[in-house]
């Protein structure tokens, strides 16, 4: 499957959106209301830096994010699977991977990472002596894996992909030639996607706990109750991605034939469910009306729905927004991987930089946003001039 401009222009400029996303992210974790800092063992924070500055706005903006932008991102990623694997074949296709996502995982995890973690451990130590930071990095905090835990477990799913191209070769093919059929019927399209997601989510969640990481696998760590649903994702992408996925999923570009405001509108509806199914229920749960299984069941159900739509929303969104290429949003697709890599550091020692200073909080959200965008770009940019960072970047 080779796509056209459009299709690539289009993916692209998504892509580059979800990283925006993940940078904002990371910047509002400082702010909710709900976050909180762990002296004693800073890796048990809700956030490397946490700002006594609050604002329950920052709780809604993180709460939306978090239904859909990584799975969105493993989706993404799923598309291009196939194509590779055809041409190039497994042993390839990984070797090419490990240049792409295993460098600079390793430089990341090296440098990067501890560099973004330090101002946590001087706000818990107030100490600068490097060689105890490391001590305490390494054993007392078990070595932070930080955001390049997706570029991690976005390799190991390659993995699971080649085994299963390995093994069956047309799997991928097949299975997307039977989404394609089931397309047809949008709502036992949507009804069979809704139960193969939420059965990836929540058997795991209710066993090990919502918002469950490993914790013991060091830089190698990744969200336990999450593995399946993201590995789901992925793999959906890959079977969409064997076949011409947009002939049948767009009509007239859009998807399963409703405009983007519809979707949209659906995705508020949906995410404003999900807030009133938390309330609910942990007020049942409180008052002994319900178990606190129960409550977790139900708002796992919501979740997935709003996952889902939220998803729906951005991919028909950009396919039909974008009408043709823009230099800005292409500067931006060519760096955002590059940006994903080195942003952290940045967003951690902004907010640091801020603790002190008494600001409205969407002010201190907006300015860490802009400032530590810019200097992601600006030095993705700059490593991309040289031949050996393009080819990882």
């Amino acid at each position: 499957m080779q796509p056209t401009s459009t299709r690539a222009v289009w993916l692209d400029y998504l892509r580059s959106f979800v990283t925006l996303l993940v940078v904002a992210h990371h910047v509002a974790l400082a702010y909710p209301t709900f976050a909180y800092f762990d002296a004693a063992q800073y890796i048990h924070s809700t956030a490397p830096i946490v700002d006594p500055q609050r604002w329950s706005g920052m709780d809604t903006f993180i709460g939306f994010n978090d239904l859909f932008f990584m799975p969105l991102m493993f989706l993404i990623s799923g598309l291009f699977v196939y194509k590779g694997l055809n041409k190039k074949g497994s042993r390839a296709y990984l070797g090419d991977r490990f240049v792409r996502l295993g460098i600079p995982f390793l430089v990341a995890e090296a440098v990067l990472i501890p560099l973004a973690y330090w101002p946590s451990f001087y706000v818990a130590t107030h100490s600068t002596n490097l060689m105890t930071f490391l001590k305490d990095y390494i054993i007392m905090q078990g070595w932070p894996v930080g955001p390049p835990w997706f570029i991690w477990l976005l390799f190991a799913f390659d993995g699971v992909a080649v085994l299963i191209f390995r093994s069956k070769p047309t799997f991928f093919v097949r299975a997307g030639h039977r989404l394609d059929r089931l397309s047809q019927h949008p709502t036992r399209f949507g009804a069979a996607l809704y139960g193969f997601i939420a059965l990836s989510l929540i058997p795991l969640s209710l066993w090990v706990g919502q918002y469950t990481w490993v914790g013991r696998w060091g830089p190698f760590d990744f969200q336990l109750n999450r593995v399946l649903f993201y590995l789901s994702f992925f793999l959906v992408g890959s079977c969409l991605g064997a076949t011409d996925w947009q002939t049948y999923l767009f009509v007239d570009g859009k998807l399963v034939g409703k405009p983007w405001w519809q979707w949209l509108l659906a995705s508020l509806v949906c995410y404003g469910l999900v807030v009133l199914v938390a309330r609910v229920t942990t007020s049942q749960v409180k008052q002994g009306h319900l178990s606190p299984l129960q409550g977790y069941f139900l708002y796992d159900l919501a979740f997935v729905l709003s996952c889902l739509v939220s998803m729906s929303a951005c991919l028909s969104f950009f396919k039909q927004g974008v009408v043709k290429p823009s230099r800005g949003w292409d500067n931006l697709s060519a760096n955002a991987y590059g940006i994903y890599v080195v942003h952290y550091g940045f967003v951690t020692w902004l907010q640091f930089g801020l603790l002190a200073i008494h600001l409205p909080v969407l002010l201190k959200f907006s300015f860490i946003f802009v400032v530590a965008l810019s200097l992601s770009w600006l030095t993705s940019q700059l490593l991309r001039q040289h031949a050996v960072f393009k080819q990882v970047l």
